[in-house]
């Protein structure tokens, strides 16, 4: 299916659930990622294995000449192996950036075309001009495409310059990866030589030091494709829950890298978001059902002014820490305040700053659709593949 036709099926979110729904979208996006990074990182370290026996010669043993040898051809397979992974990665934090203004077109089609007297889009996102008066001015209904794309590159860019607790950037983090992983690679098989270890003990160390498990891919498929969207719904976090892909070594180290700057880039891109829309007044930090242990996290959840977790837009930063699950929700204006709101500010009775900004980050018009750019909540709501997205 092509993106725009998981689209209506958004329709099945209640409106306060939305936010909900893009952390669901983005956990189910971090578990693709867990399966396909144990996927690879267990592949090279099956070729490698079989490399370093092939290479220890009827004694088993591999000398100077042959060590040489298996470090070249590991680098190279391990090359292979992690450059898709990078482009994955560098792909989901694309989607990631994306997934939270979703929650955003579809609020803008269900709480403010409504009342500039609007009928919202059809699914196929096409409708005939519409026209109604609006502030003494013509409005016409249009579909925008990309209208966000530079506050994607801004976030991105906000993201990818982010220190983080080791005082580095993502990517001179993602180098550290590539570079940390060939030096222990490079040290097994030299220490290996120079101990007279079997080609047996070399290779099962290269295996431990990527810490893959096989299992992982396939529980990782089972709770991608075999879950329904309402479970999913029901415990977006739970979706990571499971000790099949706990992993160690490289492949833990990759995705707590991975999880991190994911979880790091669809935070800011929630808090974008909610910046933009006039009817958010606060936002709430909520516990992952994965949170087992107390920590800071549990000070966050139950602090703000009333102890329920509740703070001006943009206060709390997340995510607290590494591999951090928590994720926030909003707090909107009533029903009524909205269109009292509303309809003082289209009929000139009343001022709404907040809402002449929106218009313009929209498009320049209160009554643009920005549907399309719900594409990637819907497809990792819903889709099977995230192929589909290049559709």
């Amino acid at each position: 299916m092509a993106p725009a036709e998981f689209i209506p099926q958004l329709d099945k979110i209640s409106t306060a659930n939305l936010y909900k729904a893009s952390t669901a979208a983005d956990v189910r996006m971090q578990l693709y990622l867990t399966g396909r990074t144990h996927e690879l990182f267990s592949e090279f370290a099956k070729d490698a294995r079989a490399k370093v026996m092939q290479l220890g010669g009827r004694d088993g043993i591999l000398n100077g000449a042959s060590g040489y040898v298996a470090q070249s051809e590991l680098m190279k397979m391990w090359g292979d192996a992690f450059k898709p992974w990078q482009d994955t990665f560098d792909r989901l934090r694309k989607q990631a950036v994306k997934i939270p203004f979703g929650v955003l077109a579809v609020e803008q089609k269900r709480l403010v075309l409504p009342e500039v007297g609007l009928t919202p889009l059809s699914s196929s996102m096409t409708s005939p001009q519409m026209t109604s008066s609006f502030r003494g001015r013509k409005l016409n209904e249009s579909v925008v495409d990309g209208v966000f794309d530079s506050q994607y590159r801004t976030l991105l860019n906000a993201a990818e310059e982010y220190l983080y607790g080791d005082g580095l950037s993502l990517s001179d983090r993602v180098w550290k990866l590539d570079r940390d992983t060939r030096k222990m690679i490079t040290d097994i098989i030299m220490d290996g030589v120079a101990n007279k270890k079997s080609a047996w003990d070399i290779s099962q160390l290269i295996d431990q030091t990527m810490g893959a498990n096989d299992d992982c891919p396939r529980w990782t498929s089972s709770r991608l494709y075999g879950m329904t969207p309402a479970d999913r719904m029901s415990n977006p976090t739970g979706l990571l829950s499971g000790d099949a892909c706990d992993g160690s070594g490289v492949s833990y180290n990759a995705l707590r890298l991975a999880r991190t700057a994911i979880q790091k880039v669809h935070a800011l891109a929630t808090d974008k978001v909610m910046e933009m829309q006039p009817w958010v007044t606060g936002e709430q930090i909520n516990l992952s059902a994965a949170h087992a242990e107390d920590d800071e996290c549990d000070d966050v959840a139950d602090g703000g002014e009333n102890g329920d977790g509740v703070y001006p837009k943009g206060e709390i930063e997340l995510p607290i820490h590494p591999n951090c699950l928590c994720f926030k929700t909003s707090v909107q204006i009533s029903n009524e305040e909205f269109t009292s709101r509303m309809h003082d500010w289209m009929t000139g009775e009343g001022d709404w700053p907040e809402m002449d900004q929106y218009a313009d980050d929209i498009g320049g018009n209160i009554d643009n659709s920005v549907m399309p750019e719900s594409a990637s909540l819907a497809v990792w709501l819903f889709g099977k593949s995230p192929e589909e997205l290049d559709q």
